[in-house]
């Protein structure tokens, strides 16, 4: 066949009918002269055209028709898969979903928030001390009738009331849970502690010791209780009420710190002596709770002549405190007692507090009618410590500062028995100052600060009233 078959490569190649030059087998064409190829014995290859031909009918005919499945709902994205750009996010498919809410705006300075006052009355009881829960809904009221109250922070509706064995001139939240009544009176022996979330069992009895001064709640769900008369530290359990240990001080304690000393949680007991009347000395006594017995390597350290009650430092590691007979404030390291300072303070000062990120102490003076802002920074040699004075519109009775250090509440109620003037100033800022004077009902006798500081309030003695303060 001298117009034979020619191969190139893989490709065989046949004569084209019309112009008998080659192409390639099977082609429908030729590409020379154009003219169209019959159609050869080739039943392998036709079968798969007319299979696939076939198939493809039958797949028009089938998907033509209306599906009774529904489509497939997107695939769950799993954490660590790449989010398509392309896709909405299964957050976002179907219309019954709201939209995400937007970002909450961090809360203003402490400086810079608005304060709003409204009253709570309380019909015919005098209050004597009070305390907000947590997130500053509830507030507990101790009354002259030797009751406490809870109130609806609210409404101002009161939701419960129980009577306690005697009046309570201060009481305490412990745990968001129970409130401890704390009598000023070295007759009494006991504190009764009252369980919020059950008003009608009976007070918890805590037998401490003559003239309860000072509660403080430890880690483990134990709470520590010092006295006045009775020099007595004790550690009980709660809600048992049972005494677990026991330390006689030679001095009447007046208030407990938790602070850290060489990287260990301490209890430091702050106390006084006095001789004819007058103040005689007065010593921090440090002490590991955990040890057995209670306060076996006890530590103490002069602190001057009449302390009053102080602040501790974020860290545990420094305490502040007025002297009242001295007029000052002192600076105490714990770990390194013999380098404690000490600065001028307005006269009569009856409380310290430590603010602003441990930068500065406060305390509140009596006698001056003011604040006292003392700067902690560290001084070297002969510098005297910076102490700035805050003018106060009347006599301070006490304070209750946030817990995260940046607002303090100073009650203007007086030191008369029981207090007759009003009024509540709000102290915050870098350097602190007083950012708000609010007006309250007569005879703010204390004052309350909920730890997020949504809520603070006043008890007014005369009036019978709480003052509310909120900050939207």
């Amino acid at each position: 066949m001298s117009t034979a078959l020619r191969a190139s490569g893989d490709e065989r190649r046949v004569p084209c009918a019309s112009c008998k030059k080659p192409i390639i087998a099977g082609a429908r064409k030729c590409r020379h002269c154009k003219a169209w190829q019959p159609e050869g014995p080739k039943a392998p290859r036709a079968a798969i055209i007319m299979t696939i031909t076939l198939t493809s009918v039958l797949s028009v005919i089938v998907t033509s028709r209306e599906s009774i499945v529904e489509k497939a709902p997107p695939l769950t994205t799993l954490p660590g898969d790449p989010v398509s750009s392309t896709e909405p996010s299964p957050a976002a498919v179907g219309p019954d979903l709201p939209p995400p809410p937007p970002p909450k705006a961090p809360p203003p300075p402490a400086e810079k928030r608005k304060w709003k006052a409204r009253e709570i009355k309380m019909g015919d009881v005098h209050p004597l001390d009070l305390a907000l829960s947590k997130d500053g809904e509830r507030i507990f009221v101790s009354a002259d009738d030797a009751t406490i109250r809870e109130y609806r922070a609210a409404t101002g509706e009161i939701v419960h009331k129980a009577s306690v064995p005697a009046k309570g001139d201060r009481i305490e939240l412990l745990f968001d849970r129970y409130i401890a009544v704390l009598r000023k009176d070295d007759r009494v022996t006991r504190v009764p502690v009252v369980d919020v979330e059950r008003w009608d069992y009976d007070p918890i009895p805590l037998d401490v010791g003559a003239g309860p001064g000072d509660i403080r709640e430890m880690s483990d769900k134990s709470v520590v209780v010092a006295t006045t008369a009775g020099h007595r530290v004790s550690r009980f359990k709660l809600p048992s009420g049972k005494r677990v240990a026991d330390i006689k001080l030679p001095q009447t304690t007046g208030q407990l710190f938790l602070v850290n000393s060489a990287g260990r949680p301490t209890l430091a007991a702050l106390g006084a002596m006095t001789h004819s009347g007058r103040p005689a000395g007065a010593w921090i006594d440090l002490f590991d709770p955990a040890e057995t017995p209670f306060g076996a390597t006890r530590r103490s350290i002069a602190v001057g002549r009449d302390p009053r009650p102080g602040g501790v430092t974020s860290e545990g590691d420094v305490i502040f405190f007025p002297d009242f007979a001295t007029n000052t404030a002192s600076i105490l390291p714990v770990s390194s007692p013999s380098d404690i300072r000490s600065a001028e303070v307005g006269q009569g000062p009856i409380a310290g507090f430590v603010m602003a990120g441990d930068r500065y102490g406060v305390t509140l003076d009596a006698t001056a009618r003011t604040a006292s802002v003392v700067d902690l920074a560290p001084t070297s040699g002969s510098e005297r410590i910076r102490v700035t004075t805050l003018m106060l519109s009347a006599e301070p009775r006490m304070g209750r500062l946030s817990s995260d250090g940046t607002t303090l509440f100073v009650a203007l109620g007086g030191g008369e028995e029981p207090p007759r003037d009003e009024g509540v100033a709000i102290i915050a800022g870098d350097p602190p100052e007083i950012v708000g004077t609010f007006p309250t009902g007569k005879g703010a006798i204390s004052v309350a600060v909920a730890k997020d500081l949504s809520r603070a309030a006043v008890a007014n003695y005369f009036a019978k009233s709480i003052t509310v303060l909120e900050s939207p």
